[in-house]
C-alpha cells in the first residue's frame, strides 16, 4: 500500500477543507482501502459509503 499523503499534498488535493478535516478524510480513505485489501469490505461497499467530510475526487451520485 501506499505511504498516506502528506499535509502538503492533502492541502493541495482537498483546498477547501480545514487541515484536520483534510487528516479526517484521508485516515476514512485509508480504513476503507485495509478493509478491501483484506477482504472485509467490497470497492461496491467502499463507493456507496458516505465519507466524513465532502469529497470532490469522489463526489456522490
Amino acid at each position: 500500500m501506499q505511504p498516506a499523503k502528506t499535509p502538503d499534498e492533502l492541502a493541495e488535493m482537498y483546498p477547501d477543507l480545514e487541515p484536520w478535516q483534510r487528516d479526517e478524510l484521508e485516515v476514512w480513505h485509508r480504513g476503507w482501502i485495509t478493509k478491501m485489501m483484506t477482504r472485509e469490505a467490497t470497492s461496491e461497499e467502499y463507493n456507496a459509503a458516505i465519507p466524513p467530510q465532502p469529497d470532490p475526487y469522489h463526489p456522490e451520485d
